[in-house]
């Protein structure tokens, strides 16, 4: 009799299984951290006005529908101007108003100035408040505010604890914050007599000493902020790299963040406003009181390009890719200008270089590396560039725009994140 045959039932290799769970989890990690495509808009592609100068971009969702919205102001129309996003590819202008103060604009910075729950925007000397009817009326005027204070850097944090937004402006000469809730908009001097041309924008504001308040810095310098004892703030060192000879002296984009995630809020710079501008970030060893200076590398070149850097006046932190690691992201501003050179002074850019859009991913950890990615060569250029996310898909845009064009026209850009 003839034995029935029973096959083998099939047998687990649990390892295996393991190891395929291992790397189908990393595969799929691996995708959510690919580097983003960068897809380029304009918002204008020819500015009102045809001189250089080009307050902005002020970056916030000014009608509340929901997405953002951009202003910028123009000095030879002494206007400003805000742009209703519709889609990407579709923004409509609307003038906000006028003033003589927009000659000189420089820094600016979105943020509720009135408390009445809607978002304004502010110039060097003069802020726009927002009518609140927007969504329905868009072209209705604004009123323009003066005030005392304006300067190369303009941004804000709550200084004084009372959960609203001040202002705090850096000239080049003097550091102040003005509290936005005193009926004359209070100035603070946290100190004066320096010789920068810039230093504090775009977000060189955050806790360093662990204190739970917000210090601010500028080029070599922190302060910090001595909260609601009645003491002045205290001035502190920081390894801030000079380029010499720069074109307009020390000048800089900073940015305070806990880059190495080690709980200590880092200082992140780019030299700006001068040829030759390099990227560090700064690890705080010991609350302030230590530091450790890291160069990330330049943006690489190839056979036939330019060497040397131009002037990174766009800076921003973010997680890009969103591995759950603070990137880098930093800009070379479109700008000719050359006339510094006759006094020996660098100029804002090699003569033929073209200006790159550059994120530094980074690995994480303690101890970061960083990977250079370029976004873009050539025009368009950055200059103050925003970001934030703009078309409400959880990743973070871009939105930059020209100060001194390489050509006749001057515009105004976003940048998509298509992160897949």
């Amino acid at each position: 009799m003839m034995g029935r045959r029973i096959k083998n039932k099939p047998q687990i290799n649990l390892g295996l299984l393991l190891c395929l769970i291992v790397f189908f989890t990393i595969t799929g990690y691996t995708q959510k951290s690919n580097k983003p495509v960068w897809t380029h808009f304009y918002i204008d592609a020819i500015l009102p006005g045809s001189e250089w100068g080009t307050g902005g971009p002020v970056l916030a969702d000014y009608d509340r529908d929901g997405d953002l919205d951009a202003a910028v102001s123009r000095r030879n129309t002494q206007e400003a101007y805000w742009y209703e996003r519709i889609n990407d590819s579709i923004w409509i202008p609307h003038v906000m108003g006028r003033s003589d103060n927009l000659a000189k604009t420089l820094g600016t910075v979105a943020i509720d100035m009135d408390h009445d729950g809607w978002t304004d925007a502010v110039f060097e000397g003069v802020w726009f408040r927002n009518p609140g009817v927007l969504e329905k009326s868009p072209d209705t005027p604004w009123k323009a505010v003066s005030y005392k204070g304006g300067g190369h850097d303009v941004t804000r944090a709550d200084m004084n604890g009372n959960q609203v937004d001040d202002l705090v402006i850096y000239d080049g000469n003097k550091l102040s914050w003005y509290d936005t809730s005193s009926k004359d908009l209070r100035e603070i001097i946290i100190d004066s007599g320096y010789q920068d041309h810039g230093g504090t924008a775009p977000r060189g504001i955050g806790d360093l000493d662990g204190d739970g308040d917000p210090d601010v810095i500028i080029p070599g310098y922190w302060f910090a902020n001595p909260g609601n004892q009645p003491e002045k703030w205290t001035r502190h060192e920081w390894p801030f790299v000079q380029i010499p000879n720069a074109s307009y002296g020390p000048s800089a984009r900073s940015w305070i963040a806990d880059i190495n995630s080690d709980g200590k809020n880092d200082i992140v710079y780019s030299h700006c406003d001068t040829g030759g501008s390099h990227v560090y970030w700064v690890e705080n060893k010991d609350n302030g009181k230590t530091w450790e200076s890291h160069q990330l590398s330049d943006p690489p070149i190839k056979e036939g390009d330019v060497p040397g850097t131009g002037s990174f006046h766009s800076l921003g932190v973010a997680d890009f890719n969103q591995d759950g690691h603070l990137d880098i992201f930093a800009g070379e501003q479109e700008d000719a200008t050359t006339y510094m050179e006759k006094a020996g002074k660098v100029a804002m850019k090699p003569r033929g270089l073209k200006e790159r859009g550059v994120i530094w991913y980074s690995s994480g950890g303690k101890k970061p590396d960083f990977e250079v990615y370029v976004i873009h060569v050539d025009n368009p250029g950055w200059h103050d560039a925003q970001l934030g996310d703009v078309d409400s898909d959880g990743d973070i845009d871009i939105v930059t725009k020209i100060w001194n064009a390489d050509g006749p026209v001057y515009h105004l850009d976003y940048w998509r994140n298509e992160l897949k």
